[in-house]
């Protein structure tokens, strides 16, 4: 009997061993957002450490303490850094090292004392603590719907976080400490598991858009590709017709194909990024973006400068992924197409970490149906999409994909609407003003 116990012991740790390693490995695989990349790190650096503390457990302080410290407070921390959105620079490489510093000597000092063992992890544990109600308020807060897997992430960190916070009362009474060890692993282990849930959603999500826009993109082609087509055959007919070469009309058809083939080269290089590389965010000056769709739309409606109003600080720097000229375009597009003599484009600052832009076009506003399907961040995952634009479709999925939130409502003035106004939330570059 003791020979079938110990094989099953060796069963029971092989199969602990093979699940660990395939959540640790598909949390790295599946953790295709920055934050949610850190989160992962941390979270398997904090494990392995919570590990190695219950094989070498004892009701006393021992130097081997050290590793389960540093990987508590390593992985703690850096599931802190992703909640906050800090990279690992050299700076912040340094708080890491000074805090395995303090802990190592808080060891010692209790080791050197002969304090009991939780003297030394109270403080480290008020800090797991704070990390877990703080990671716990973020996911609360992302816009972002995240069905099923926000409920069981908010539970397992909750929970986390509580059983670090009775650690000072449950850990003076040996009786109880079980309890505290049984109440963390559950809330860990929920988190890992609700985590990888998340990043497959995320992941899956984002495919699924990425497919979609890409189809729609070839719609826009097959579809704005005529138009070129058909302006330069229309200008080689009247050249024809005349009977004699007419530069303006040769020029003009010159310049349909040669736009043509800009309009393209843009598709194609949109295409190419959805279908190789998630979109990143890079610092970018917010006039400078709005201004070359300013010139842009001028061009191709015949429009005065004074016909698109930009009220915008040239100084503003936003982090915005090279779709959002795509996305701005689309929204000028649909006001002009749809009737606007004019367009109005402004500024506002959430705070210190956001810069809102307002659209606000004159062209009658447009119906609920496409209001709720720009509102609804989810429209563009659904299974069917109502029978809409391809512009409107675009306007929804690249602001998704660029993680710059649209919103229209109706411009009302008694009691008529005459417009629409489209909001887009842009994160401030950490090094604009």
């Amino acid at each position: 009997m003791q020979d079938l116990q110990l094989v099953l012991d060796y069963v029971m740790f092989v199969a602990f061993v093979t699940l660990y390693g395939t959540v640790t490995w598909s949390l790295l695989r599946y953790s295709t957002r920055e934050m949610y990349r850190t989160w992962a790190i941390g979270w398997v650096i904090y494990t392995a450490g919570a590990f190695w503390g219950v094989i070498l457990s004892t009701s006393a302080l021992i130097i081997t303490d050290v590793f389960s410290l540093t990987g508590l407070y390593v992985g703690a921390t850096l599931f802190m850094d992703g909640t906050r959105g800090k990279k690992l620079s050299r700076k912040r490489v340094s708080v890491y090292v000074a805090g395995i510093v303090l802990f190592c000597a808080l060891l010692i000092i209790g080791l050197l004392l002969s304090w009991p063992f939780y003297f030394v992890f109270i403080p480290l544990g008020l800090h797991i603590a704070y990390v877990c109600l703080l990671s716990a308020k973020t996911v609360y807060a992302i816009p972002e719907s995240m069905g099923q897997p926000r409920i069981w992430l908010l539970s397992g960190l909750i929970t986390w976080g509580f059983s670090w916070l009775s650690f000072p009362f449950i850990a003076i009474i040996p009786e109880y400490y079980l309890s505290f060890m049984v109440i963390q692993a559950i809330g860990v282990l929920i988190t890992g598991a609700s985590m990888l849930t998340l990043f497959m959603r995320t992941v899956t999500r984002d495919l699924e858009r990425q497919y979609k826009v890409t189809q729609i993109i070839s719609s826009l082609v097959q579809h704005d590709i005529r138009n070129y087509i058909q302006a330069a055959r229309l200008a080689l007919d009247l050249t024809e017709s005349a009977g004699i070469v007419n530069d303006h009309w040769t020029d003009m058809a010159s310049a349909s194909l040669d736009s043509a083939k800009d309009f393209v080269d843009e598709m194609r290089e949109i295409a190419s990024t959805l279908t190789r590389f998630k979109p990143q965010p890079e610092p970018t000056h917010l006039f400078t973006l709005v201004d070359s769709i300013k010139q842009r739309v001028m061009s191709e409606y015949s429009i005065e400068s004074d016909q698109v109003k930009i009220e915008i600080s040239k100084s503003t720097q936003v982090l915005a992924c090279r779709l959002s000229k795509e996305l701005l375009w689309n929204i000028f597009d649909n006001a002009f197409k749809h009737g606007s003599d004019v367009l109005f484009v402004t500024e506002t600052r959430s705070g210190n970490s956001h810069v809102t832009l307002e659209i606000s076009d004159r062209g009658g506003g447009i119906p609920d149906n496409i209001k709720m399907f720009l509102n609804n961040q989810s429209s563009i995952s659904e299974q069917t999409a109502p029978g809409l634009g391809l512009g409107i479709i675009l306007i929804q999925s690249l602001s998704e994909m660029c993680g710059s939130r649209v919103h229209a409502k109706d411009i009302v003035e008694e009691s008529k609407v005459i417009g629409t106004k489209y909001s887009l939330v842009f994160a401030i570059a950490e090094d604009g003003p």
